[in-house]
């Protein structure tokens, strides 16, 4: 809608020759559709059901206030050529584990090759696992479909990779793999039980059902890795299970300093379920401070000037069914301060939908997703009169290089 306009021809006429001195601004048109994620909104693993069977997964963009942008990309539920399916369990508590590509131009998916439908899918040996790389305009690439014995016998939880195009580093009930993309089987560095992988940095990292791991040192190729656990002694929370994490700088130095963690409890209504907060003190990644959220899953933090806006997937309750809420929590007490407070909700779940994991809207290249700038719509004199002016709308710039 536009922000002024007169309504009267001769009001109209007046006000165009008003307009070589002055101009009226015009709002975004509120039928717009985005085309392709926002730069710096959250988007949301979500399952189009809530049973263990597979569903179909949509992955939906929301601001940080929580508002749908109303883009959706909807993951495969029909085959063609190297188009596979990826569903989802809609009740598997640690699957769905969304992740961005380090490189932040990808999202990164996983699930399951079977059509909806299918009963108890996470359960499903024999049925090829689906790795999915999404891209800022929502094309989506299915062609990894890995059907190796470890993969397949196992819950399938979360991929990533470095750099969009490279390798691909999965996270199963088997341990971490790699492959390639379009590969069609995993080899593995780990055996333990993975939750989330992650590149932070050039490093490796892991959640399992007991801890956050360093895995080996760098990007590891192949062989037996070696995993470094993060956590131990008086900061290894009773009944710990994470899920998705997130290693940032809240300090003065180069490296990560501050470990967020969504603890799940691993669905126990007697652990933590809390996002938890770690400092590195003197090497040593020290409790410092915890959030309730019930059923903590889906994690991604965002640091402003030193504040860490944390968003989290969880539920209403430790023994809820299903995971609903989208919830914020704000830590300004910065390095080695205590984390505290409470979640706030922005967001809740579609009736019969399950949010799993998070991850923030992937970007082409630096640039892209910057502040809207003003267009001059020059309109012949005759229509300028007529119309009241001379009008500016609104234009989302795009970075040229």
């Amino acid at each position: 809608m536009r922000t002024s306009r007169f309504p009267h021809p001769v009001k109209a006429g007046v006000a165009g020759l008003a307009t070589l001195i002055g101009t009226f601004t015009v709002a975004a048109p509120a039928w717009s559709t985005p085309t392709q994620f926002t730069a710096g909104d959250l988007v949301v693993y979500e399952t189009q059901g809530t049973s263990s069977a597979s569903q179909a997964v949509s992955l939906v963009d929301y601001s940080t206030s929580g508002t749908p942008s109303g883009f959706v990309v909807n993951l495969p539920t029909t085959q063609s050529g190297s188009t596979h399916y990826l569903t989802e369990s809609g009740s598997a508590l640690n699957d769905g584990e969304l992740t961005d590509s380090a490189d932040g131009q990808s999202l990164v998916a996983t699930g399951y090759d079977a059509p909806t439908g299918v009963a108890s899918i996470t359960s499903a040996i024999n049925t090829p696992r689906t790795v999915a790389i999404v891209s800022p305009t929502g094309t989506v690439d299915t062609s990894t479909l890995l059907s190796d014995s470890t993969t397949e016998a196992n819950n399938f939880r979360s991929a990533t990779t470095a750099a969009t195009g490279g390798s691909i580093y999965t996270g199963s009930g088997g341990g971490v793999g790699i492959t390639s993309d379009g590969g069609t089987a995993a080899t593995y560095l780990t055996s333990d039980k993975v939750h989330e992988v992650q590149v932070v940095d050039g490093q490796l990292y892991e959640s399992t059902t007991k801890n956050i791991d360093q895995v080996g040192t760098g990007l590891p190729t192949g062989g037996t890795q070696t995993d470094t656990a993060l956590l131990s002694g008086a900061n290894l929370p009773s009944d710990f299970g994470p899920d998705q994490f997130a290693l940032v700088t809240l300090g003065s130095g180069p490296g990560p300093d501050t470990l967020y963690v969504a603890d799940g409890s691993n669905g126990s209504s007697s652990g933590p379920n809390a996002v938890e907060k770690y400092s590195l003190e003197s090497g040593v990644w020290t409790a410092t401070g915890s959030v309730t959220v019930p059923q903590a899953v889906g994690l991604a933090v965002q640091v402003v000037n030193g504040v860490a806006n944390v968003y989290v997937t969880g539920a209403t309750t430790d023994t809820a069914a299903n995971n609903t809420v989208l919830d914020s929590i704000t830590d300004s007490s910065g390095f080695d301060g205590t984390l505290s407070g409470t979640a706030s909700t922005i967001a809740t779940a579609p009736s019969g939908t399950d949010f799993k994991g998070l991850a923030f809207a992937p970007v082409a290249q630096p640039g892209q997703g910057l502040p809207e700038v003003p267009v001059v719509v020059a309109l012949p004199v005759a229509a300028g009169l007529l119309l009241g002016g001379f009008y500016v709308v609104g234009r989302r710039r795009r970075a040229t290089a």
